[in-house]
């Protein structure tokens, strides 16, 4: 190794160009290879940076010198240095190797960079050269739309200045003579622009999160300017596009429409608001609307040509730019209707395959631009299109925009004919899904297709998605023009939504028949959709006469549920399934109308009442079927309560239902907890049948509800078949959302609430400092779990009267923290820190796992750093350690002696490294016994009132005894469920939790309260104790929390819950069982003593006394007293507790309804 790093020395210090450039290169590769080549360092800056040399050689000896384990203090101003002058440097070549090394510098180094070499960057752009002109509009666009950068511009006046004028350069450069830097300068403005919105290229940067407004209004007024040029050169920008080279007019095409879009739908005016947001002189209308429209006509125009393209890329970008031009004010259906043709013409070219899902995504995401007959002419072709996608995220987007289009383009269409318009044919929801393949899918019974779930799943959700209230949407957007469908079609009415749910229920029928293996979540959708609307309409009562109130289109869609009901009643001897014959039974027998069947048919076997009794009968009586078709003792259950309801409805089902019960409670099918259920429905038909006209209302009251969905029913065990279930659900819950309800981007909220809507609390600053230290410190840190990065942001004040000509930061790191760079990179150095006048630093490091961490913050001064030494000043440092003895014996002399500042260290929560994770309780209780790893601690916490006041808490309120854990709501865990025994102030809370790393973390909570034994005067205060239990997937998760309980509890709590140890916990319990013995052995002592023994004689003649007397010594009457236990009028009075109390909580909830 010695041998070659001496051949490398001897050809870095030949004049040999080619000789260096080769060195430079296998130094590279073996520093690749993990070896050390630190004694090249000053070679590489000697012979190198600091000496002419040619434009490859000195961008290879700096690639070099960031790659090695260099300390900042030696680096930093080397590169620096070295920059500063090559700007300078008369070859063109090595000047633009020097500013295109810009994007790679830390942040720290690029304002006082930046600052002294504007001049030069400003002589870059306009330099006769092409390569440096192109390096520098390169370097610039990749460094300014960056978060850091703009932050910094929004602290330092004097940055902000040459930042703007260098974006005015940048645009003024897409008019310039060579096409490589015209092009740059084009792809220059676009990633402005997407920044301003997606902030990609501030992530791929990685330095550091930010968490200011300041870089927003910086990037606004950029963009805003960038736009206001594009605008007004709109002419001469599309005529310079049109002579550049076709590989290059790609980059053109988004700035302009990008321009064309923000001032056509006004969103210009809002960036100009956020770039100064006190100005009250923004006008609202720069241009007329005609002026935009000619204007965005024009930029059309000079698009549409290259749909044509054998270029697909380009045929790509330009047919989705157009499709977003489509949509502003004055769009027109026809460019929409261009660019989607043109896009679908990219579905067959070979080097297109793997962009398929782009295409449909394209596609069905802009599908409500076009005219109504073009919607209905595509949409059977998209349905074979998403049919074939391979992604499920993609495929489950595509559907729900189809099922969404759908279902608008029905409302549409019939509100159209409602207005008197011409009737558009094949726009009803049954005609859209009339496709042959479909239609076989639908109807095959043993189909292995997943997509017939999904298309089912995905159009019963869309409909419940359209039962809700629309959101209103205030700026012309994508979904402002779907949204006004749908208005327009439902009217805002109530009721408007179910004609297309009725459609939806006849199309997705014959899933009822299907054999999925087990899976039921598709037509679990299905069913709940049916007794949804089957409660709407109250097809219990029959269909309603115009005489009784009813419309026509009510009289209609009640006729078609009739009707609907009848044929899956017949269609129930196909079911072969039970636990969906036992679904389909009681989602119809609740919604039948029983009192409108003929009696005279009552011995046909074709009724619909005795094919529901029969196919219930064959589900009692069922013990053959497969673990993966039947739930037996979740099906009995359903049977059972659906026999409940329907003989409580019916006479005649009353009677039929008591013979079938009577003769499955006799046979051995069924098993003691069945026949306790029987037996009390079977009391319940009896006194409905005895007493007809004193029914209680609430047996056979319909409610609406389809348990087997949200696992109402109690009795759920786990299968294979589930686990697909809950991810097809996932799937098709997270497109439906995203779709119909999707988060606003942050430009979106701009335009419809302000620039208030941005406003974060920022997070809590802690101080690092004591008292007496000459320098303050505080610190915050922010979070990005996507990347795993955390940014530790500190603000440093000099509290001495002197001016420090020198600072460095030292930032250590223990636990799971990590420098991204690969080696320490842990200094700053701060310069000319004045008095009283704080200055920002931060650093930002990555998390490798959940572990607990911590940042070692250590400050240096140097009193004597420019004076020469430090022979006034001897200090004693006897007390120092070794370590910090020989890092001053290091440093260089003319430094001098530096002044040490340890700062506490900054600790990171454990719950920082967690996400909430959402489920349903019966997944959660499913997965609590699974995981391995468990821990569990009891903590305390005492709050005010007791009795009455603790337990009268509203249902849904947060109760007073919750004070201790009310911190847990804004931690990230997920709320899976809670259940509360307000009697004695009890409860049970349970929390869902993921790691940064995929690990799952499930916690319960259990609480108990007991009345404090020390009262003061006044309110009560009430101890809590609370035993947490904490379940992970991973035993390094469980052997964190538990190696810092109380820090653990902290961090959940905010410090209000105090932990007990274990032998504390045990020593409480046996003080209170021994009060309570004694207690009981007073009470015991109490009694009175035992009477003499009397003769059977005057026992009898004293028995008859009192029997004849009573307690006044009067002649008693007939008596209805009751004899009860001690224990028995305990257990009495705590009922009539808790119904006292729950028709209190019933009151008080009505009064507030009112």
């Amino acid at each position: 190794m010695d041998l070659l790093i001496a051949q490398i020395t001897t050809d870095l210090r030949s004049s040999d160009a080619l000789r260096q450039s080769s060195a430079l290169l296998q130094a590279l590769q073996q520093c690749a290879a993990g070896r050390d080549v630190s004694a090249l360092a000053r070679t590489a800056a000697t012979e190198i940076l600091s000496a002419p040399s040619s434009a490859v050689c000195k961008r290879l000896a700096l690639d070099l010198l960031r790659a090695l384990p260099l300390p900042p203090d030696l680096l930093d101003p080397l590169l620096l240095s070295s920059l500063r002058s090559d700007l300078s440097f008369p070859d063109p070549d090595v000047a633009a190797s020097s500013i295109a090394s810009f994007p790679s510098l830390p942040s720290h180094l690029l304002p006082s960079l930046l600052s002294s070499a504007h001049a030069d960057i400003s002589a870059a752009l306009s330099s006769p050269a092409e390569s440096l002109r192109l390096a520098a509009v390169t370097s610039l666009s990749s460094l300014l739309p960056r978060d850091d950068l703009a932050l910094m511009c929004s602290t330092n006046p004097s940055l902000m200045a040459h930042a703007t004028t260098w974006w005015g350069r940048l645009a003024k450069l897409a008019l310039d003579s060579a096409d490589a830097v015209a092009a740059s300068a084009f792809e220059a403005l676009a990633r402005l622009f997407q920044e301003l919105d997606a902030r990609r290229m501030s992530r791929l940067a990685g330095d550091k999160l930010v968490d200011g407004e300041g870089a927003l209004a910086v990037r606004a007024q950029w963009a805003a300017d960038a736009i206001d040029f594009i605008w007004s050169r709109r002419n001469m920008l599309i005529a310079r596009s049109m002579v550049m080279p076709v590989e290059s007019f790609r980059v053109t095409v988004y700035p302009l429409v990008h321009a064309a879009k923000m001032v056509a739908s006004g969103a210009l005016n809002t960036l100009w608001r956020i770039a100064k947001p006190g100005d009250t002189t923004i006008a609202d209308n720069v241009e007329s609307s005609a002026e935009k429209l000619v204007g965005v006509s024009d930029i059309v125009s000079h698009l549409l040509p290259f749909l044509s393209s054998l270029d697909p890329p380009l045929v790509f970008e330009v047919g989705i730019n157009m499709l977003s031009l489509a949509d502003v004010p004055g769009g027109k259906p026809e460019w929409a209707s261009a660019a989607i043709i043109a896009i679908l013409t990219l579905w067959d070219r070979q080097e297109f395959s793997s962009m398929r899902e782009t295409i449909v995504r394209a596609v069905v995401t802009n599908l409500h631009l076009l005219d109504l007959g073009m919607q209905v002419s595509l949409f059977k072709r998209l349905l074979q299109m998403v049919r074939n996608l391979r992604a499920e995220s993609d495929r489950m987007h595509a559907l729900a925009c189809i099922c969404r289009t759908a279902l608008c383009v029905d409302l549409f269409a019939k509100e159209s004919v409602r207005r008197g318009q011409k009737p558009a044919p094949g726009t009803d929801v049954i005609s859209l899904f009339e496709d042959v393949r479909v239609k076989e899918d639908l109807n095959s019974i043993t189909s292995k297709s997943l997509f017939r779930e999904e298309l089912v799943a995905s159009l019963v959700e869309s409909c419940f998605q359209l039962s809700l209230p629309l959101p209103e949407l205030k700026n012309s957007r994508t979904e402002s023009r779907v949204i006004g469908a749908l208005a327009y079609g439902t009217g805002y009415g109530a009721l408007n939504w179910t004609e297309p749910a009725l459609d939806v229920v006849e199309v997705c029928r014959p899933c009822v028949l299907w054999d999925c293996d087990g899976r039921s979540y598709a037509i679990d959708c299905y069913l709940k959709l049916l007794v949804r609307l089957c409660h709407i309409y109250d097809t219990r009562g029959g269909v309603k006469t115009i005489k009784a109130g009813a419309s026509q289109d009510q009289i209609l869609n009640e006729t078609r549920l009739k009707n609907l009901q009848l044929q899956l009643i017949r269609g129930l001897r196909e079911v072969h399934t039970p636990r969906i014959l036992a679904r389909m039974i009681w989602a119809i027998s609740e919604h039948f109308d029983l009192e409108g069947l003929d009696p005279l048919l009552a011995d046909d076997p074709e009724d619909p009442l005795n094919i529901i009794i029969s196919n219930m009968h064959k589900i009692l009586f069922n013990t053959d079927a497969s673990a993966t078709t039947s739930n037996r003792i979740q099906d009995v259950q359903a049977v059972l309560m659906c026999a409940q309801r329907l003989g409580a409805r019916n006479a005649r089902a009353g009677q039929l239902l008591t013979k079938e019960l009577e003769e499955y409670r006799a046979s051995s099918s069924a098993d003691s907890v069945t026949k306790h259920q029987s037996r009390y429905v079977l009391q319940i038909i009896k006194y409905v049948t005895n007493h007809p006209d004193n029914r209680w209302v609430g047996v056979g009251d319909a409610t609406g509800d389809y348990p087997f969905s949200h696992h109402k029913l109690t009795v759920q065990f786990s299968e294979a078949s589930a686990a697909q279930d809950r991810k097809l659900e996932g799937l098709v819950h997270k497109a439906i959302r995203e779709l119909w309800r999707p988060n606003p981007s942050q430009l979106t909220l701009l335009q419809t609430k302000g620039i208030g809507a941005l406003h974060k609390e920022l997070p809590k600053a802690f101080t690092l400092t004591g008292s007496s230290d000459p320098c303050y410190i505080e610190a915050y840190h922010l979070a990005d779990p996507t990347d795993g990065r955390i940014t530790l942001h500190l603000k440093i004040l000099n509290l001495t009267e002197l001016e420090l000509n020198r600072v460095d930061i030292l930032v250590g790191l223990s636990g799971a923290l990590y420098y991204m760079d690969g080696f320490s990179r842990t200094v700053r150095h701060l310069r000319n820190l004045v008095s009283q006048d704080p200055v920002q630093s931060s650093v930002t490091v990555g998390v490798s796992h959940f572990e607990k961490c911590s940042l070692w913050v250590q400050v240096l001064y140097y009193p004597f750093y420019g004076s020469g030494g430090s022979a006034d000043y001897e200090g004693d440092y006897v007390e120092e350690d070794s370590q910090m003895m020989r890092q001053k014996r290091s440093l260089r002399p003319e430094l001098g002696e530096p002044v040490v500042l340890r700062c506490q260290p900054y600790k990171i929560p454990l719950t920082e490294l967690l996400l909430p994770y959402e489920c349903s309780p019966v997944e959660y209780f499913r997965l609590w016994p699974s995981l391995p790893a468990m821990v569990e601690c009891t903590g305390t916490y005492t709050y005010e009132g007791s009795g009455f006041k603790a337990t009268a808490a509203q249902q849904y309120d947060s109760s007073p005894f919750l004070s201790g854990l009310k911190s847990i709501s804004s931690k990230p865990f997920q709320l899976v469920c809670s259940h509360f025994i307000r009697t004695v102030a009890g409860f049970q809370l349970c929390y869902a939790a993921k790691t940064w790393f995929g690990g799952f973390v499930g916690m319960m909570i259990f609480g108990a309260s007991e009345v404090s034994r020390n009262v003061d005067l006044g309110d009560e205060t009430t101890t809590m104790i609370c035993k947490f239990v904490v379940r992970a997937s991973d035993e390094l998760i469980t052997k964190e929390i538990e190696s810092d309980l109380q820090g653990w509890l902290d961090d959940i709590t905010d410090g209000a819950v105090e932990y007990m140890p274990e032998d504390e916990v045990k020593s409480a319990a046996a003080e209170r069982l021994k009060i309570s013995m004694e207690r009981i052995a007073l009470l015991k002592a109490a009694k009175p003593k035992v009477p003499p023994v009397k003769t059977e004689q005057e026992e009898e003649e004293e028995r008859k006394q009192n029997e004849e007397l009573d307690g006044f010594g009067n002649p008693k009457g007939p008596s209805t007293l009751s004899k009860l236990t001690a224990e028995e009028a305990e257990h009495r009075a705590l009922q009539a507790a808790v119904l006292q109390e729950w028709h209190q909580l019933c009151k008080e909830k009505a009064m507030k309804a009112q």
